[in-house]
């Protein structure tokens, strides 16, 4: 369905895509924009939560364009729609989705071909459109050729390793700022810790000289025990 003011109504019909093979996609390419201008221009990407991709066309030309997507893998996608007619100055969006129960080729196999050519006598119907591409070759001059390979966006699943490296970043380094340019938290701390460093050297000689003082205490009271009791003597007494 379009939007209004932006998209004009789409008239596409539901055939059956043509099976491109590998030979011969690399061959229908037009680098140029003569009709269609295909955002993304080279990539099908697919969400990687939900497996589906969405294809902006947008008609470029003077007068009325018909257009056509075909894939490598019909049997592994969902193409809505397949076929249509975009007014000049108008898009249209395409939504794809791969199958649950499939998974994209390495190596980039999976692909898929917008072809657009102009609309005879500047619109038709759904049947028309499908009669008209039933009935033309994909190579002939007047068609034009987006050549776009599967792919799953890979931005969003680094956007978020990157994100959290950023924030851990920035953490270390308000970290280290809050320690580098508060001088007087450090020194109040460096004060503290002399403190207390002096309250347990204090301490420990209070301790040393405790036990020094007890030492000799025991000492001299051992010696003062084992002395000999002094002998007394009497003066005689003088007749």
């Amino acid at each position: 369905m379009s939007e209004p003011g932006r998209f004009n109504y789409v008239t596409f019909a539901n055939t059956a895509p043509v099976v491109l093979k590998e030979s011969n996609i690399n061959e229908m390419h037009t680098p140029s924009e003569g009709m269609l201008s295909i955002n993304p221009k080279e990539f099908i990407n697919f969400n990687s939560k939900n497996a589906e991709a969405t294809l902006n066309l947008k008609s470029v030309a003077t007068s009325a364009v018909t257009y056509k997507i075909q894939t490598t893998s019909p049997e592994k996608f969902r193409v809505r729609p397949r076929c249509g007619i975009i007014q000049p100055n108008q898009e249209a969006s395409i939504n794809i989705w791969l199958k649950s129960e499939h998974q994209l080729s390495g190596e980039s196999k999976d692909k898929f071909l917008v072809m657009a050519m102009m609309a005879p006598g500047g619109e038709c119907g759904g049947s028309d459109v499908a009669e008209l591409w039933r009935s033309k070759s994909p190579s002939a001059v007047d068609v034009e050729q987006h050549r776009l390979v599967c792919r799953f966006d890979e931005n969003k699943a680094k956007a978020q390793p990157d994100c959290a490296a950023k924030a851990s970043k920035a953490s270390v380094d308000c970290k280290k700022s809050a320690v580098g340019h508060d001088p007087q938290s450090a020194m109040e701390r460096q004060l503290a810790f002399t403190q207390n460093l002096q309250y347990v050297t204090l301490a420990l000689l209070l301790l040393l000289f405790a036990g020094f003082g007890f030492l000799m205490y025991q000492q001299l009271g051992h010696h003062g025990s084992n002395c000999p009791k002094a002998t007394a003597y009497s003066c005689a007494k003088r007749k």
